[in-house]
């Protein structure tokens, strides 16, 4: 008797492939599940790209009227970039400043003589002063390069030194300040000083500084020309009247040499000027009447007199004189022209000017309305440094001299901060005539925060029709996007069709971007259109564009361009502005975007309602797709068992019937 079987029963026979089949049926529910769920996912995903794109428009509308706006952005430019650079901060004004740099600042640098390669240092207390710090150190008796060491080891980076091979058998030694400024020479004190004759760095010198005493030589004050010398002294200032010219002699003659200069203070005090009435031509004498005669009732007048008047000519007008060259050197030599200011006004004349001998100032106030006020006339060795000076001096410790707008300004470093509000201001050479310091808003940065503000626009738009759109075309028209990114458009192409949030969302965007706002500049500026940002800033073409039907944003970059070369401060008003003067901003472009976006993405706000929403829904779907694989491994578990017993029973059978077979065989 052949074997009984049942096909797909027991695992022979594709007992498992049958459970397999029977569990695939009852799989469809949870399939379905996994489905929704990845849907869920899907849809977070696009929220979440949403609420981004979102953010970013936000951060860029806010940019532009919030603390951080380009238009408080300023820069400085430099008509001479030779001379100074600025660098303007968001305090600064727009303004432009004239500036004159006389004098960079300077730092000490010393050069020894030649010395044996083998010098060495004697032991001692090293000592050198630098304005108001001071570097001391023991130094034990070592060669010069430890010397050398210690100081740029122990000087905290005020000093530096160094040694220069000025031949195959000798050396020289430099040492030099860090700090720039006639405050902060570098003197030399204890073993330092007989170091420094030793090696030909210093030498001693009578630092008598020749300081012209008005009192003392007021005898000798002189008229220098036919004008006179109407002059007063007090507290060591002489005042020289106008229209008066003086002579201040130096005895003897000051001998000039390339570290002298000469210095003097002077100020300018202008008079009121006398006012100008033209008077009118007189009437000439009054003559009293020449009577008359009475005869038999006849009356006779007298023939009146006559006066001859010369020719009537009006008094001359008053004259005025003004001049700012004043101060001249040995009666010659004209010295720089003052400022028109009435603060003191310091200059310092180097030796390239004074030449070889100073015998007099000469002070020629011509001017009818000004007072000539001169002090503090003194030669200056700008070497001098407590009895020594330098002998090899490489470079000195200077002020930068500079004027500001015509007034002269002293400084002991070449970057200034303290001039100009907001700016600061890098010396980097001497100018022969005036520069200009150019303070404006920085358009570079506006246009681009702008630039900003009107791309995320776009993007957030771009979103909004590929999600709502079953037109393919929304995606082809974008020309910009990349192959990954057309991908991913394409896959949401659609998603969100029929929703009425992003409807909603787009329409009062482009309200928004079309409304009017207030500015100062009423009807000439009120609207984005006005500087070149609408939805068909370049016109259009021969045919229907349908991207300009969608309401994406356009630049004219020429108008917006033109735009910024007004009044930027409207422009700011555009974006964002306070119209009830509570120092709030409340109205404008860029305001009411950011308003309107922040009820969709701040904390509970609409984006994140449906995020949440949706992660409810992934939540309850998971939870629903582990209750139902809990099902289904018990139905598994159920068929195996039933197809268990059925495969147990077969084997019964086939048992009995090998038996019977067994039997039948037997007895025949």
């Amino acid at each position: 008797m052949s074997d009984i079987s049942i096909p797909g029963v027991n695992s022979k026979y594709g007992t498992d492939k049958m459970i397999e089949g029977l569990m695939d049926a009852e799989r469809i529910p949870l399939r379905r599940l996994e489905d929704q769920k990845d849907t869920f996912g899907e849809k977070k995903e696009v929220w979440q790209e949403i609420n981004t794109k979102l953010n970013r428009f936000k951060e860029s509308s806010k940019l532009l009227f919030g603390f951080q706006n380009p238009f408080q952005e300023h820069v400085a430019e430099s008509s001479d970039e030779t001379v100074a650079t600025a660098i303007a901060g968001r305090d600064s004004l727009n303004e432009k400043i004239i500036i004159n740099v006389e004098q960079l600042a300077g730092s000490d640098r010393f050069l020894s003589g030649s010395l044996p390669k083998d010098f060495r240092v004697p032991e001692g207390i090293y000592s050198f002063q630098i304005g108001d710090d001071e570097v001391s150190f023991k130094f034990k008796e070592n060669r010069l390069q430890s010397f050398v060491e210690a100081i740029n080891k122990r000087s905290k980076g005020l000093l530096r030194a160094k040694l220069i091979n000025d031949s195959s058998e000798t050396i020289v030694f430099m040492i030099e300040t860090t700090k720039t400024g006639s405050s902060n020479k570098l003197i030399l004190s204890e073993d330092s000083v007989e170091m420094g004759i030793s090696t030909g760095l210093i030498k001693t010198i009578n630092e008598s500084i020749n300081t012209v005493d008005f009192n003392a030589i007021q005898d000798g004050i002189s008229q220098s020309s036919t004008n006179s010398a109407n002059f007063s002294i007090l507290d060591k200032t002489l005042t020289l009247e106008p229209e008066s010219e003086i002579r201040l002699p130096f005895k003897p003659e000051v001998l000039m040499k390339n570290n002298l200069v000469l210095e003097y203070s002077v100020q300018i005090k202008n008079l009121e000027k006398e006012e100008y009435n033209q008077q009118a031509e007189p009437s000439g004498p009054e003559i009293n009447s020449p009577g008359s005669i009475n005869f038999e009732g006849i009356t006779i007048e007298n023939s009146p007199s006559r006066v001859t008047l010369p020719k009537w000519s009006p008094p001359p007008k008053p004259v005025f004189r003004e001049s700012l060259d004043v101060i001249y050197l040995n009666d010659t030599t004209l010295l720089p022209k003052l400022k028109d200011i009435e603060t003191i006004q310091k200059f310092s004349i180097p030796y390239s000017i004074t030449g070889n001998n100073i015998s007099s100032i000469d002070i020629k106030n011509i001017n009818t309305h000004r007072q000539i006020i001169i002090s503090e006339i003194k030669i200056v060795n700008q070497e001098a440094r407590n009895g020594y000076e330098p002998v090899n001096p490489v470079a000195s410790a200077l002020d930068a001299k500079l004027s500001i707008d015509g007034i002269p300004v002293t400084r002991d470093t070449n970057s200034i901060d303290d001039l100009i509000q907001g700016v600061t201001l890098e010396l980097t050479g001497i100018s022969s005539k005036d520069i200009e310091i150019d303070i404006k808003p920085d358009k570079e940065s506006i246009k681009n925060g702008i630039i900003a503000f009107v791309g995320n626009y776009n993007q957030v738009l771009q979103n909004i029709h590929i999600l709502t759109s079953n037109d393919a075309g929304v995606i082809s028209e974008l020309e910009y996007l990349t192959n990954d990114e057309k991908e991913t458009a394409k896959k949401n192409l659609g998603v969100f069709q029929g929703d009425m949030t992003f409807s909603q969302l787009k329409n009062r965007l482009q309200q928004i971007a079309m409304e009017a706002y207030e500015t100062t500049g009423s009807n000439n500026l009120s609207l984005l259109a006005q500087i070149g940002i609408s939805t068909n800033s370049s016109g259009f073409g021969g045919g229907i564009n349908k991207t300009k039907l969608r309401g994406y944003l356009e630049i004219n970059e020429d108008k917006l361009d033109e735009s910024l070369t007004g009044d930027v401060q409207q422009i700011k008003e555009l974006f964002g502005t306070d119209t009830d003067g509570d120092l709030i901003i409340d109205t404008g472009a860029a305001y009411e975007m950011d308003r309107y976006i922040s009820s969709y993405t701040q904390i509970g706000g609409l984006v994140s309602t449906r995020i949440s929403g949706i992660d409810n829904q992934i939540k309850t779907t998971e939870t629903n797709i582990l209750n139902m694989n809990r099902k289904l491994d018990d139905k598994e578990l159920e068929l195996r068992i039933k197809f268990g017993r059925m495969e147990s029973a077969l084997k019964t059978m086939e048992d009995s019937s090998r038996s019977i077979e067994n039997f039948s065989n037997n007895n025949n």
